[in-house]
């Protein structure tokens, strides 16, 4: 069983990645690659001081935001002082592992602050999964934006990402996945009603999942919805700034006419690619980037090339480094053995203890 959960995990990994490489060839393909180098050189780095300030405010934003999540958790009889710090070390350890194992980041995240605060890691999964929740329900907004700044061009929008979906195969075979999910929890539900067996297994697991129901629902239960709203507008402004700078660092504002407009654009449609199950969004941002640069701001392949390898690049670069740092601080280690929810957890689900 275990060799069986280990090859899943691997045979998930090597799926997501050959994806992202396979969108990045699809990106690149054509590109010369000579020019994008001369784009890098030409680049103003005076620009990129700001850049990196901007990257970790938002995420002093994010972790701010998820501390006032966090602080309505019930607490726990080895609860230790929460801090913005500490849910910013999680956050970042969180950031690093998804470039290496996109399922295993929030996971990580998770029994991080779990470690550093005391929490049962249940809870804070289920914070982790509210504050995921309200990414995607402004997602959906800022994507509405976008629709309603380029519905003068729906058509072409449509031909561009839409029909290129409706197309493919894939599609039906995501349904019929979904359709049999449906059945089988149906199943599943049916079954446990009547047996007693079943029900003796699934008791176990009733403390985790309350533990998991109160992290969910804390975004019900703060006491400061102002300021989680502020929180999250202030994390969206930084985003927008961290999109727009890059077009200032090659020049394509001056060559292009890309502005604050294409910025917001570019940052919505890329959070789409960075979605998709590949590595740290690597090949899926890429080729959403240079799609849309291409297609709808007429800009040459080589500069959104260069758009697209220079800001993923320096998030990578940051992230890895800003979360190395902070598994560091922590002592070198992810988790604590003692903990009965990870301990529960399969061995491929579970993040390995790293030495210091």
């Amino acid at each position: 069983m275990a060799r069986s959960r280990t090859l899943r995990t691997l045979l998930f990994r090597l799926g997501s990645l050959a994806l992202g490489l396979a969108l990045l060839y699809l990106a690149l393909r054509g590109v010369e690659l000579r020019e994008v180098w001369q784009d890098l050189q030409r680049a103003d780095y005076r620009w990129l001081a700001p850049l990196v300030v901007l990257t970790l405010l938002s995420h002093i934003l994010r972790a701010w935001r998820w501390r006032l999540l966090l602080d309505v958790l019930p607490d726990s009889p080895r609860r230790q002082r929460l801090t913005v710090g500490r849910a910013f070390q999680a956050l970042m350890i969180g950031y690093m592992v998804n470039y290496a194992a996109p399922r295993l980041g929030e996971l990580a995240r998770a029994a991080s602050l779990s470690r550093t605060s005391g929490l049962r890691l249940s809870s804070v999964l289920g914070t982790v999964v509210a504050e995921r929740l309200l990414d995607l329900l402004v997602l959906a907004l800022a994507l509405l934006s976008v629709l309603a700044l380029l519905l003068d061009r729906w058509i072409e929008l449509h031909q561009l990402l839409v029909v290129p979906l409706l197309q493919g195969d894939w599609l039906q075979g995501i349904g019929l996945s979904v359709l049999l999910v449906l059945l089988l929890a149906g199943a599943v539900v049916y079954v446990g009603r009547r047996s007693r067996l079943l029900q003796r297994l699934a008791r176990p697991l009733r403390s985790p999942l309350q533990a998991f129901k109160h992290g969910l629902f804390t975004i019900h239960r703060t006491h400061h919805p102002v300021a989680l709203f502020s929180s999250t507008l202030l994390m969206w402004i930084c985003y927008w700034g961290m999109a727009y700078l890059p077009l200032v660092m090659l020049h394509l504002e001056t060559a292009y006419g890309l502005g604050w407009t294409e910025a917001w654009i570019l940052l919505v449609l890329g959070a789409v690619g960075v979605a998709l199950p590949a590595p740290g969004g690597l090949g899926s941002y890429h080729y959403i980037t240079v799609l849309v640069m291409t297609r709808l701001f007429a800009v040459p392949q080589e500069a959104a090339a260069t758009y697209a390898v220079l800001t993923h690049a320096a998030q990578m670069v940051l992230y890895t480094a800003t979360g190395f740092v902070c598994l560091m601080l922590q002592g070198g280690h992810w988790h604590s053995p003692d903990d009965p929810d990870l301990e529960a957890l399969p061995g491929s689900l579970r993040p390995p203890a790293a030495s210091p």
